[in-house]
C-alpha cells in the first residue's frame, strides 16, 4: 500500500477499542461517548496491561489478552475528543498515549480495524502499574470494589 492510501484508510477508520475508563459505564463513557456512538460489540487484542496510581489503565506491547469494547461510529470531531483525553497528538513526540490502528478481534471471530491508545512510556507503566493479569481492567475495577457507580473514573 502506498502511503496516501495509507491516509486515506486513516481517515475512513470509524471504530475506536476502548479497555479502560472509556467503556460503557464508567465515566469518560458518559462524558465522551453516551448518545453519540450507536454500537458497541465486545472485543480483544493483545498487549500487557496494568492499572495506573492515577486510577486508569495502560495498555503497553506485549503477547497477553486484553479485553475491551469496540465503540462506533466515531467521527473526526470526537476522535479529537478522545486524543485530547488520552493525551495524544500526532505531532507531539512526548504523548501520554499513542494513538495507533489495530486488527480486534470481536466475539463472533471477525477482525475489525480499529483506533487504539497505547500507553506511551512502559517503563513507567511497569514501575508503578498494578499488572491486569488477565487482561480485563472492569473486572479489575470490580474486584477491587471501584467501578461503574462510584463516580471515581
Amino acid at each position: 500500500m502506498v502511503p496516501y492510501e495509507k491516509e486515506l484508510m486513516k481517515n475512513k477508520i470509524n471504530k475506536v477499542f476502548v479497555y479502560g475508563t472509556l467503556m460503557q459505564n464508567f465515566s469518560n463513557y458518559k462524558k465522551y461517548l453516551a448518545g453519540r456512538i450507536s454500537r458497541i460489540t465486545p472485543g480483544r487484542t493483545y498487549g500487557v496491561l496494568y492499572h495506573l496510581p492515577e486510577g486508569y489503565p495502560a495498555l503497553i506491547p506485549g503477547n497477553e489478552k486484553i479485553e475491551g469494547e469496540i465503540m462506533e461510529p466515531v467521527d473526526e470531531n470526537l476522535l479529537k475528543s478522545l486524543d485530547k483525553l488520552e493525551d495524544y497528538d500526532e505531532c507531539r513526540s512526548n504523548n501520554l498515549y499513542n494513538r495507533e490502528l489495530r486488527s480486534i478481534l470481536t466475539e463472533d471471530g471477525e477482525d475489525v480495524l480499529c483506533w487504539i491508545y497505547v500507553y506511551a512510556d512502559a517503563a513507567y507503566a511497569k514501575e508503578n502499574g498494578i499488572h491486569v493479569p488477565d487482561g480485563n481492567w472492569r473486572k479489575f475495577m470490580e474486584n477491587k470494589g471501584e467501578w461503574i457507580c462510584t463516580g471515581v473514573f
